[in-house]
């Protein structure tokens, strides 16, 4: 299997990595539909070393171990939940399995570690992977992710809580087990490459005003969303919009519960709901079916979002409000992967997260000194800021910032927070009254 141009230099930098005396837990950044799993596998083929793969579950597992085995590689699973428990050279493996195996791990001498999806585990010294980590002595620890964020909920200068999303290798106040990202794929350049498949983007109307934020300012309330989505009646919205697209051949519906999907399937002909709450037997036949073109419509629950691999999947409708940059993103990406078979993926906006985030293909990493930070469409920092503060859109105020932290950056870029904390603090000067004035107005 020949890798694609752009996996070439993220497999040669963490075959380095791998190789280095001094290695600190670093980060490769690949976006969705990047291909991880060719890179993983050719990673470890190259290396020649023990090592372990390490995935928050067993569909990542069996997928990340097939193309290993599809590349002439020979490895071991240890799962529980796939039945077997075994360690080779190369071995493939969940957390929560090996971490079992901690003893047997370090007696076979095996430092080298790659973690998929390594944004989705938690942070925490007490947690098991840390623990399985610290148990064998690791030496190199390379983590894998589209999204290298996390999200952290603090308390401002009157003690409120608010949330915000932290790239994984800033400090925090979890710490920053991961130091330094060794390499990053921007979205904008696998779309220019031709490695993803083109969005085209469809907008509804959506009234915002009944959504409320819960306790820590993280996301919505279920109630709110609840009420947002049957308020508007976006049942019947989204039942006028599929009877009309007759040009798509597997639509993916995002709904905020499961009383939701199972009204809405219910009036959709050729679809099927998919949760949680299903057993596992029948997840796996609606999701068979449908990548069959058995089902043409899944209504899901938060539930296909990450690892679910559908080359053919050309519409995406969603229809569940968040304040999750990161379940926005992966939402799309579902669509994202090539095939001959679509020219286009369409992604439908019911609840108006393309107001709040953008399009996924303006998202891009930057580093400004030590610091990796994400930003959006017109240069809006999109991490280290409250979640319930940024507001991306294609507007950009004429007015700039003259001082401070975000000096020259148009005035309604600047997360509120901040400018709340301006107006609070600093000492306006009469010059600096029409400045003053106009930060008001944005928080207003």
């Amino acid at each position: 299997m020949k890798l694609r141009e752009n996996q070439v230099e993220p497999v040669r930098v963490g075959v380095e990595y791998f190789k280095s005396k001094n290695a600190v837990p670093s980060i490769i950044v690949a976006p969705t539909a990047f291909g991880k799993s060719i890179v993983i596998a050719s990673i470890v083929k190259e290396l020649k070393e023990k090592i372990i793969i390490l995935q928050p579950s067993k569909e990542l597992l069996e997928q990340n171990y097939n193309k290993y085995i599809n590349l002439g590689g020979e490895a071991k699973i240890f799962s529980a939940s796939l039945d077997t428990k075994e360690i080779g050279n190369v071995t493939y493996a969940t957390v929560g399995s090996i971490r079992k195996a901690v003893n047997k791990v370090k007696e076979l001498g095996i430092t080298r570690i790659i973690i998929d999806e390594c944004d989705r585990f938690p942070r925490e010294p007490s947690g098991m992977l840390r623990s399985f980590l610290e148990g064998i002595d690791a030496k190199h620890i390379l983590g894998l992710t589209a999204t290298p964020l996390k999200l952290q909920t603090n308390r401002d200068m009157f003690g409120n809580p608010f949330s915000k999303l932290v790239m994984l290798t800033n400090r925090s106040s979890k710490g920053n087990f991961f130091k330094d990202i060794l390499y990053v794929s921007q979205i904008k350049d696998i779309l220019r490459l031709g490695y993803w498949t083109p969005i085209v983007y469809e907008s509804i109307k959506f009234d915002a005003s009944y959504l409320q934020f819960n306790t820590s300012k993280s996301d919505y309330t279920e109630d709110s969303v609840r009420i947002s989505y049957r308020t508007q009646n976006l049942e019947r919205t989204i039942v006028d919009k599929v009877s009309e697209l007759n040009d798509r051949k597997a639509i993916l519906i995002a709904v905020p519960n499961i009383d939701d999907a199972e009204r809405l399937s219910s009036v959709i002909p050729d679809s099927a709901v998919l949760h949680s709450k299903l057993k596992k037997k029948d997840r796996d036949f609606i999701v068979s079916s449908f990548k069959s073109g058995a089902i043409r419509v899944v209504v899901q629950v938060n539930i296909l979002t990450v690892g679910f691999d559908y080359p053919e999947l050309d519409c995406l409708i969603c229809a569940r409000p968040t304040s999750s940059l990161s379940w926005w993103y992966q939402f799309v990406g579902r669509g994202t992967r090539i095939h001959p078979n679509k020219k286009t993926v369409l992604v439908i906006d019911m609840v108006d997260s393309l107001g709040r985030f953008g399009k996924v293909e303006d998202l891009v990493y930057e580093k400004e000194g030590n610091r990796w930070e994400l930003y959006g469409n017109n240069k809006t920092q999109l991490t280290s800021v409250p979640i319930h503060d940024f507001d991306v859109n294609d507007s950009e105020s004429d007015i700039t910032m003259p001082f401070g932290k975000y000096k020259d950056r148009p005035i309604n870029k600047i997360p509120k927070s901040y400018i709340g904390w301006l107006l609070e603090n600093i000492y306006w000067r009469e010059d600096q009254e029409d400045l003053k004035n106009n930060l008001i107005k944005e928080i207003e």
